[in-house]
């Protein structure tokens, strides 16, 4: 009125009536109960009373604010219990008997996390939901929740480096994390293919995460083969597996050399054996060698230890690359790769002539598929 010359007429105030106050029996010993701790009965109903609540006896009066959510017992005693959630004693319940057994997929999941485990990994928890994701066609929400959690993921990485960094930025060293959870797949249908997948990411370089995709592998009893790769995300190189890759991370936020890696569980899973064959320890003592082939820089040293092993058989127990050399002395556009070489027979002592033979036929057959050249 001061302001416009407005002339007061008059005011009305329209509303509904209070909704009616419940009425609710209340036993404190029953909070005490579902609690699974003791709280003295003068101390329930004085916080009853703070919170609005008319206490007579067993009888407890709900607020009109409250009148819609506080309407059984149970609902006064969580109003009691919630101030005191940090002092609840955190016990199992007690088992009276267990049904069922774990299906296939989930023991080969237990033993995939035990595995990475035990190599020095630390399981994460990371996001489902990405603010973009290098898949086009990735799942994007219709009405997301914020512009951080838009697109379902197809891939653990992203959620896995962004653990990594937080580490490094919080001080810690030698970080090796793991993830075993859902990816989504574009599946050009309304919903996506929605799959179990197991990433890790380690500090240390690409051998370290290679090196625990060999391990994961031989602890599910399947042989890990890899192919060279050049296509891998974010444009690094690595090598891929019949159930994944294995790649040598560049990040900005990652100082040092990082390995990465991400494999298709279910996948693994359909290949893992029944019933694993162990063969008996060997007693009779091992040969033990060093060979260098000279080979075109583009053969890869795991061609090389395939075309050994099938050429020697059996008895060439184990062919392990430890050295690469490039240099004059190995030639332009070639590559000296040098190999552990261990000989082993389960029925007798192999002698020098055994181990020479063997060693022969290796370097015949690597010479006649890969023009190898026997170099020490």
């Amino acid at each position: 009125m001061q302001l416009s010359g407005a002339r007061w007429t008059g005011e009305t105030d329209v509303h509904e009536a209070l909704p009616e106050r419940p009425v609710v029996r209340f036993r404190p010993e029953q909070a005490d109960a579902v609690a699974g701790l003791a709280t003295p009965p003068e101390q329930q109903h004085e916080t009853l009373r703070r919170l609005g609540f008319e206490v007579d006896g067993e009888t407890v009066t709900v607020p009109t604010w409250r009148a819609r959510d506080v309407t059984r017992e149970i609902d006064v005693v969580e109003e009691v219990v919630r101030f005191r959630l940090d002092e609840v004693p955190a016990r199992l319940p007690v088992r009276q008997a267990m049904f069922g057994r774990l299906s296939p997929l989930q023991r080969i999941r237990r033993k995939i996390q035990d595995t990475l485990v035990g190599f020095g990994f630390y399981e994460a928890y990371t996001w489902s939901l990405l603010p973009r994701d290098p898949d086009p066609d990735a799942v994007t929400l219709q009405e997301p929740l914020s512009s951080e959690q838009a697109v379902l993921r197809t891939s653990l990485l992203h959620g896995l480096i962004a653990s990594a960094r937080r580490n490094v930025d919080a001080g810690n060293e030698s970080v090796a994390l793991f993830e075993l959870a859902h990816v989504y797949l574009p599946s050009g249908e309304q919903l996506p293919d929605e799959r179990w997948h197991v990433g890790g990411i380690v500090q240390g370089g690409f051998a370290l995460a290679k090196g625990a995709v060999e391990g994961l592998y031989e602890a599910l009893g399947l042989v890990a083969s890899f192919q060279p790769a050049d296509d891998l995300p974010g444009g690094a190189r690595g090598a891929r597996t019949p159930d994944g890759w294995v790649l040598a991370l560049r990040e900005p936020g990652l100082p040092g050399e990082w390995g990465a890696f991400e494999l298709d569980v279910e996948s693994l899973a359909a290949r893992v054996p029944d019933v694993v064959l162990y063969e008996d320890v060997i007693t009779f003592p091992p040969v033990r060698q060093d060979m260098a082939f000279v080979v075109d820089e583009h053969v890869p040293a795991g061609d090389l230890v395939a075309a050994a092993f099938e050429a020697a058989g059996p008895e060439l127990r184990e062919m392990r690359a430890f050295d690469v050399y490039r240099g004059d002395q190995a030639g332009e556009g070639k590559k000296s790769v040098a190999f552990a070489v261990t000989f082993q027979s389960p029925e007798r002592t192999l002698t020098d002539e055994d181990a020479a033979a063997l060693r022969a036929r290796i370097v015949a057959a690597l010479a006649d598929r890969f023009g190898a050249e026997l170099r020490a």
